[in-house]
């Protein structure tokens, strides 16, 4: 059973982590500086860490990262190994990770698209492009904090609504979870229960049975 409280299903008060990568220290000061005052005016908590370069922060990014935490900030033009190629990197371990470069060099942009970058700040116009870009950056990160609290014989299981395809009624108070990675969770409750609240989530009803993320959906047919 679900419960009837949505605070089973919030916006959490998660701290804004950002993992800054340019080998130029004072503009790396710099843009954490005005993050830090964004997260101030927008009241969120903030946290960051500064590295000047890529071996260093592959050395040690095992030991803070968080998929559903954390932005990356990579300077694309670096000494060692450059931004592009730390990416893929990252990007190969953590598929999640949202990844921002920022450039003087607009030319490096159709490079990105391999690493799936997900915006970009030219640091010439970082006054202008940096609270947009911070916008997007909340609500990506909210969208992947977005959880359900599935109710379980001893114990409510946090799932991330974004790596739910469906809920499968299969009794009359019990429930299927099938995720994205494959694992099915048996959950307590009735459909009803889930539907009444993932229907703002984008969910939606399919026959009696099926409650489905409308994410991955690919088709509709009659």
């Amino acid at each position: 059973m679900v419960s009837q409280s949505k605070k089973r299903i919030r916006r959490f008060s998660f701290a804004v982590k950002i993992v800054i990568l340019d080998d130029e220290l004072e503009f790396s000061k710099i843009l954490d500086k005005k993050i830090k005052a964004y997260c101030a005016r927008k009241d969120l908590l903030y946290d960051c860490k500064i590295f000047s370069s890529s071996k260093s922060l592959l050395s040690e990014e095992q030991n803070f990262y968080n998929p559903r935490a954390f932005g990356f900030i990579l300077d694309i033009d670096l000494p060692d190994l450059n931004g592009l190629e730390i990416a893929a990197i990252l990007r190969q371990r953590y598929p999640e990770m949202v990844l921002i470069f920022v450039t003087s060099f607009i030319e490096y942009a159709p490079s990105g698209y391999k690493v799936n970058a997900f915006r970009y700040l030219l640091k010439a116009k970082l006054d202008e492009e940096l609270s947009s870009c911070m916008d997007d950056l909340q609500e990506k990160l909210y969208e992947n904090n977005r959880v359900i609290q599935i109710r379980q014989k001893d114990r409510f299981l946090p799932i991330a609504i974004k790596d739910i395809l469906y809920f499968e009624g299969t009794s009359q108070r019990r429930v299927q979870a099938i995720l994205t990675c494959g694992e099915i969770v048996e959950c307590l409750g009735k459909l009803e229960d889930y539907d009444q609240f993932l229907s703002e989530q984008g969910f939606i009803r399919l026959q009696k049975s099926f409650l489905v993320n409308m994410v991955v959906v690919t088709k509709v047919t009659n």
